[in-house]
């Protein structure tokens, strides 16, 4: 009871201390909130124009995530802006009209509704609603322009990105309402000109764009200004040579940034705002892997920043998600309903855009580096595991060399995981230089190890978890500086998390901690008092949303640790301490959500998912339920993770077979390491039950199942007595 008081006053004291911190200041309240469309711009691009460079100097500049429901797509990314949650949207349903007789006959016959004389309409309104309901985030159509609507503020749209070829009006789905309609501006008469020296010979009529902005820039709140040349020169790229590309693209670039000049001098900014914002990236930079887009913030002064927000909790970067949230703030429409975004907020800093770029360079070059080298490092275990499995059944025809070497190999995988949280601190923009860091720094604490414990396995073993669960605590109370920088971390452009504690490393994590104690435990059992201590920090390393902030993750390693726990110190776990368990797991993850939503400033998705569970009802739960199970569906079709994972099964099945009766043994030899593993067991039938991906929580807690029996099995001497 003494040690239980101990350790609450210690979370206790951990909250409060943490709880009026915040990433940056709330935003201000304006009038008017302009948000003007840079289509498919790079960072570079902006950075090119004057005007534009001066805002950024200026103003508060950030990267957003631009990730949506399902594929990526262009209309898709303008929607999810407006509404606040990743949306589905396709090209055919986003022409805006402005209402005329016939665009309003025809919405009438389609939705019943009478419209108004004036304004913009969506008259695939219904198609576009049909679309979302069979999507996997389910938000509120039109929900920006919706809750405006509510407060009396009124929305305009002014320009389109139209061809020759097709309507192109996408920007329309980031002002309208939940009915899909804006109310003023224009997108067909006097957004465009034709121009035969332009991409499909049409241009964006900027000084009809101006005229139309001072018609009703006294009447809006909320105005959305599409500049739309740089998506027409994108999608007609593939007719252009190089030059002649370059040259549309000064010129068009040039145009913009005019335009934007013209536009800051007729704002009055101590009752407006201008964001300046890419829904979407180029082709080009899309293939590099550069699909972070730029952001701007101006408000007219001299004081410069970066933009954060608590959906990412990532100094200079933001999702797309967040910036419906930020214009219903700004306009001081609150409370905000059916978004999972949330409000942006601004930090000062000295060059910012300087700051920007080396973040992009960086998140960009480890996004790139990543499929690549955990492919690489997933082949090796699954080979390390095989040729160890092999070793061991052909043990006979193996000589001592090629049996140590082998052994090395297979300590490797589990070194791994720790050379990948610690090679950030070399800052490695290449992936050769990647390569050989992991090569060497893993090959030296290998042998290192080895000739540390050289006759002692199962110390080799303790030591190898236990520098790699340390370091990770370690990363996590401190902010997570290396896990967020971490080829095994997390990726901001993917946008799955951005904080805490990913399916990896949070896997690695509890595979880590099992066999750590339990091994520990099987040297010397009077350690035996220090196992609930440690259990417990890690669950809040890994649960408590001021730092892991992984919901299934806190699930699977208090049910884990329960389990162990009650088997370490009363061998056996029966029916009713299973019970115990479930009850206590929920109680946990209550416990975590309370200290979220009433104690901290920042809020994690934990909070919000319990919010829209309040708001939506049991539906809300049986929607997070599908999503997982849809999402884990579809992770182990594609990811080498679940290969990992089957190796390991298969692995485990011929260990069971050959010898026979090995298991029993082993166990036996080694009774509280046994006890680690069959936590292990338990952690990956979680893992894989309650986490989005939970194939790759699964896959890197067994490796620590695998690897450790094989190990044993291959180094000690009594162990291979029983083979």
């Amino acid at each position: 009871m003494k040690t239980f008081k101990v350790l609450l006053c210690t979370v206790l004291l951990m909250v409060f201390t943490f709880t009026s911190i915040s990433n940056g200041a709330s935003s201000q309240v304006v009038d008017k909130v302009v948000m003007v469309i840079l289509n498919r711009c790079s960072l570079q691009q902006l950075e090119s124009m004057p005007q534009i460079k001066h805002m950024i100097d200026n103003g508060y500049i950030g990267l957003m995530n631009t990730r949506v429901s399902g594929r990526n797509s262009e209309a898709k990314g303008y929607a999810t802006i407006g509404w606040g949650t990743r949306a589905e949207a396709s090209q055919d349903t986003s022409i805006f009209h402005n209402i005329d007789d016939n665009a309003s006959k025809i919405y009438t016959r389609r939705t019943g509704d009478i419209l108004p004389e004036e304004g913009i309409v969506n008259i695939d309104i219904n198609m576009l609603k049909e679309l979302n309901s069979r999507g996997d985030f389910n938000p509120a159509v039109g929900s920006l322009g919706h809750q405006l609507k509510e407060s009396s503020l009124k929305t305009a749209l002014i320009g389109n990105s139209d061809t020759d070829e097709r309507k192109n009006r996408a920007a329309g789905y980031i002002a309208m309402d939940n009915k899909g309609y804006i109310d003023m501006g224009a997108t067909d008469e006097g957004a465009t000109v034709k121009d035969i020296n332009r991409p499909y010979g049409v241009k964006t009529d900027f000084n009809g764009i101006l005229s139309i902005y001072d018609k009703v820039q006294d009447k809006a709140s909320f105005i959305v200004i599409e500049t739309g040349d740089t998506n027409r020169l994108e999608d007609y790229k593939k007719n252009l040579t190089p030059k002649a590309y370059n040259g549309l693209s000064e010129i068009t670039l040039n145009e913009i940034d005019n335009f934007v000049k013209e536009l800051v001098n007729t704002i009055d900014f101590n009752k407006t705002m201008i964001m300046l914002v890419t829904p979407y990236p180029s082709d080009k930079s899309a293939e590099k892997g550069d699909r972070l887009t730029p952001v701007v913030f101006y408000f007219g002064g001299d004081e410069g920043g970066l933009l954060t927000s608590n959906t990412t909790r990532r100094k200079g970067i933001i999702a797309n998600i967040d910036i419906a949230p930020s214009v219903l703030s700004y306009l001081n429409n609150n409370p905000i309903k059916n978004m999972t975004g949330r409000e942006v907020e601004l930090i000062t800093s000295t060059d910012n855009l300087e700051y920007i770029k080396n973040l992009n360079n960086r998140v960009v070059n480890t996004s790139v580096q990543r499929y690549r080298v955990l492919y690489t490092f997933a082949i090796y275990q699954m080979l390390a595991s095989v040729l160890a499995l092999l070793a061991i059944i052909f043990r006979k025809k193996i000589c001592n060399s090629k049996r140590e070497l082998i052994s090395l190999i297979l300590l490797g995988t589990i070194i791994a995981p720790l050379v990948f949280l610690i090679m950030p601190i070399f800052g490695s923009n290449h992936i050769l230089v990647t390569y050989l860091l992991l090569v060497t720094i893993s090959t030296f604490m290998v042998l290192a190890i080895s000739n540390l414990f050289k006759n002692s396995p199962i110390s080799i073993i303790a030591f190898t978890t236990a520098i790699t669960l340390f370091a990770l605590l370690v990363d996590i109370f401190l902010g997570q500086a290396l896990i967020k920088n971490s080829i095994m971390g997390y990726d901001p452009i993917i946008g799955a998390r951005y904080y805490g504690i990913g399916n990896e490393y949070a896997g690695i994590l509890i595979g880590c901690s099992l066999i750590f104690t339990t091994a520990l435990i099987q040297k010397n059992s009077s350690y035996k008092r220090l196992v609930p201590i440690l259990y417990f920090i890690i669950v809040i390393a890994i649960g408590l949303p001021l730092f892991g902030a992984n919901v299934g993750a806190t699930i699977t390693a208090t049910a884990s640790f329960l389990f162990v726990g009650y088997r370490v110190f009363t061998n056996k776990c029966k029916i009713k301490n299973l019970a115990f368990i479930g009850v206590f797991v929920v109680l946990v993850v209550t416990i975590m959500a309370l200290i979220d939503l009433f104690l901290l400033e920042s809020k994690s998705h934990l909070a919000e998912a319990i919010k829209q569970i309040l708001n939506g009802g049991p539906i809300v739960i049986l929607d997070i339920i599908t999503r997982k199970i849809a999402m884990n569906i579809r992770v182990m079709g594609v990811t080498i993770w679940s290969r990992v994972l089957l190796i390991a099964v298969a692995i485990l099945g011929v260990l069971f077979y050959k010898p026979i009766g090995l298991f029993k043994r082993i166990a036996a030899l080694y009774p509280q390491l046994a006890k680690g593993w069959s936590g292990i067991i338990l952690a990956c039938g979680i893992g894989f039950l309650v986490n989005d991906s939970g194939v790759v929580t699964a896959a890197m807690s067994i490796i620590y199942l695998t690897t450790t029996i094989l190990y044993l099995l291959l180094n000690d001497i009594k162990a291979k007595d029983i083979i």
